[in-house]
């Protein structure tokens, strides 16, 4: 589907030199998929280039479920130890409201578990990145047409090379 929606809209990026590439990312591997053989496998030359020129990350509504916002924040580790330059990644998630067994009352669990997963990772002092956190307002302009709920949340994590 990703795939798709690039070749839907490559007249938008091609005319100024743009490219994007559709590669597999699968946070519950240890490494990238460097596969030949594999579909959106990544080449020795992309993940060098990964490394080397990487300053942004963006990731919308991604988490909804613990084991696989861990396993999230555990790639973006990996991933930030590994660039040469700093990075700035964006995260966007919907407080959702759920009525659960365990509180008998409407809770955010999901939502609960991304913030101290946030909370850890800028709290982590390994000496080989520094994360800082910090929520973004989204008072900037509407580019796209949506309806700004208000448990809708932008957050900002930077990650700095030691």
């Amino acid at each position: 589907m990703c795939q798709k929606n690039v070749m839907l809209n490559r007249h938008l990026m091609e005319p100024a030199g743009g490219e994007v590439r559709v590669r597999l990312l699968d946070w519950l591997r240890h490494d990238l998929c460097t596969d030949a053989d594999a579909e959106f496998g990544w080449t020795e030359d992309e993940v060098a280039d990964l490394h080397d020129n990487t300053t942004i990350i963006i990731a919308a509504d991604v988490c909804y479920d613990d084991d696989l916002t861990d396993a999230l924040f555990r790639t973006l580790y990996r991933i930030c130890n590994n660039l040469r330059l700093p990075c700035t990644t964006y995260l966007s998630i919907e407080k959702r409201l759920n009525f659960t067994l365990r509180h008998m009352d409407i809770s955010c669990e999901a939502y609960n578990h991304f913030r101290h997963c946030l909370c850890e990772m800028q709290e982590l002092r390994d000496g080989r990145t520094c994360f800082t956190v910090e929520q973004v307002t989204p008072s900037f302009p509407q580019c796209l047409l949506y309806e700004r709920i208000e448990q809708l949340e932008l957050w900002k994590v930077t990650a700095v090379p030691v």
